[in-house]
């Protein structure tokens, strides 16, 4: 509390903050569903987050964070996921004032990043006749 009154942040705040850096990140394919073991985290989640993989606590001053992440093939995982960390903990604490506990980052599969396989080809057009 401060001295104009109370400032309450929702899970839903934190979670499209820690949705944006991540989709930012260049290792990363997506978030996946969670599979959380608290049944009523699980509901929540769903209803919150819409299922995008992202579970969140928020206390008055902290949060905690659960990220379950679809990897691209080629990448270090575990240097990828510490910056998925230290990206979630900056973009948090500087847009929210919360202390992060905790980012947990659960790589739940890998794929081939098919982007780079593409070979793109110019579109002929065709010339209409008047």
């Amino acid at each position: 509390m401060n001295e104009l009154g109370n400032v309450n942040i929702s899970q839903e705040v934190v979670a499209t903050i820690a949705e944006s850096v991540v989709s930012e990140i260049e290792g990363v394919n997506s978030l996946v569903g969670g599979t959380s073991k608290n049944e009523i985290v699980k509901f929540f989640q769903n209803v919150s987050s819409g299922g995008k993989g992202i579970e969140v606590e928020v206390g008055e001053t902290e949060c905690t964070i659960d990220l379950y992440i679809v990897a691209k093939m080629g990448y270090k995982l575990p240097a990828l996921a510490g910056e998925i960390q230290t990206n979630v903990v900056k973009a948090i604490t500087d847009m929210t004032g919360l202390k992060v506990q905790e980012v947990n980052v659960y790589i739940q599969k890998i794929v081939k990043d098919d982007k780079k396989d593409v070979v793109q080809t110019p579109v002929e057009t065709a010339e209409i006749e008047e």
